[in-house]
């Protein structure tokens, strides 16, 4: 048996071996592909692929090469099954390990993305899978730690303050206002300054939510398929669930990014 990797597997199948399917079979939708699919080959492919899919979420070779290798029938059952999966995405969830983050902005940003990233859906997991299998490519999650500017009001540093009021139910609450006197011409008592990050890091956060969702992706077709295949032994490689952790000396330290997980 050859032993290779479950990366390098997905990549044989997807490439070489279920192109060779007709239209007719197991996986996805063999009519054309889901719109996020679309959607998502225009972002990474820079097109839109309007040719009919076959049964596994691939363009069928013009010409009568044999079937897929039983190998490769057998990912795509897998892949196919991803269909109902979802993610979870736990609050403590942190993909900016290596950032300080010291004044709290970046896990701001986090916090308000991360009830988006949890509505994930089981065709999108799919046909990202996919669709790096086709292309050969990891999903990228390099970015450089933003920095911070001063938020100004007509080019002047701005001055906040909080100020204690009521609500429309007369409980008390307490609001951010406009912390400048214009009659003195100074800030009032109490006064501050705020800052934001110089770049927004929102799409930095939604590519290494995806990169841990492939990685995961990954590692549940590998568990499916390892003691069914029949011409190929998987070696214990699989992707990592937060690479960065890695570049940044982090992996031996708990890594919140480990807080997202995949279940069907």
């Amino acid at each position: 048996m050859k032993q290779i990797p479950i990366v390098e597997l997905l990549e044989w199948a997807y490439r070489h071996e279920l192109p060779k399917a007709e239209r007719a079979g197991g996986g996805m939708s063999a009519s054309a592909p889901s719109s996020w699919g679309m959607v998502y080959n225009l972002g990474i492919l820079g097109t839109v692929i309007d040719a009919p899919l076959n049964g596994y979420g691939v363009v069928a070779i013009g010409m009568d090469e044999g079937e897929p290798h039983p190998d490769a029938m057998k990912v795509g059952a897998a892949v196919a099954g991803l269909a109902s999966a979802r993610v979870s995405v736990g609050e403590d969830w942190s993909p900016f390990p290596e950032w300080a983050d010291a004044d709290g902005l970046v896990a701001e940003t986090v916090a308000h993305i991360r009830p988006r990233l949890a509505s994930m859906r089981g065709e999108e997991i799919q046909a990202m899978l996919i669709a790096r299998a086709v292309l050969g490519r990891k999903p990228d999650w390099r970015g450089d730690e933003p920095g911070r500017a001063m938020i100004t009001r007509s080019g002047k540093p701005a001055w906040f303050m909080k100020e204690e009021g009521q609500d429309a139910y007369g409980n008390p609450v307490q609001r951010e206002v406009d912390g400048f006197n214009y009659r003195s011409q100074r800030p009032r008592k109490g006064a501050y300054r705020k800052y934001r990050l110089s770049d927004d890091v929102a799409g930095l956060v939604i590519d290494r939510f995806r990169r841990t969702v492939w990685a995961l992706s990954v590692r549940h077709v590998a568990q499916e398929v390892a003691a069914r295949l029949s011409s190929h032994e998987l070696t214990a490689e699989v992707p990592t669930l937060a690479p960065w952790a890695a570049v940044a000396g982090l992996a031996s330290r708990p890594d919140p990014s480990h807080a997202v997980s995949l279940f069907s």
